[in-house]
């Protein structure tokens, strides 16, 4: 009899609202195949944009680790240089956790919802 943990495999889609690209993240992000996927299609919707803002919509990802860490540190680097702003919502709490261990808490602006986010940016 088998006991195995169901573990969903990383998934990513994009939409656009109010000139902000959103990327919807789900499953589990802790592996390098998965991270070349989302760095490529981020390179891909992203571009040389600039003043373009990034919502990272995290309330499908169920874990990540320092793989995606550091993929969301690349994210925040080239978009806040092209003069955007990267926010994340919907973070699941073992999701939270890691970044309030690794103080990234501090680093990005995390909301509730996609609207929240979206409404926080409005404000700017």
């Amino acid at each position: 009899m088998s006991t195995t943990t169901e573990r969903p495999p990383f998934g990513l889609t994009v939409s656009e609202r109010e000139r902000c690209k959103i990327f919807h993240l789900s499953g589990r992000l802790m592996d390098q195949k998965e991270a070349d996927s989302l760095m490529q299609t981020l390179d891909r919707e992203l571009g040389e944009q600039r003043d373009l803002n990034v919502l990272l919509d995290m309330s499908a990802l169920q874990y990540m680790n320092s793989t995606g860490l550091n993929i969301l540190i690349s994210v925040l680097t080239r978009t806040r240089k092209n003069g955007g702003e990267v926010l994340i919502s919907g973070m699941s709490n073992g999701v939270r956790q890691l970044f309030i261990v690794t103080k990234l808490d501090s680093v990005f602006t995390i909301k509730a919802s996609i609207d929240e986010a979206l409404a926080s940016l409005a404000k700017g």
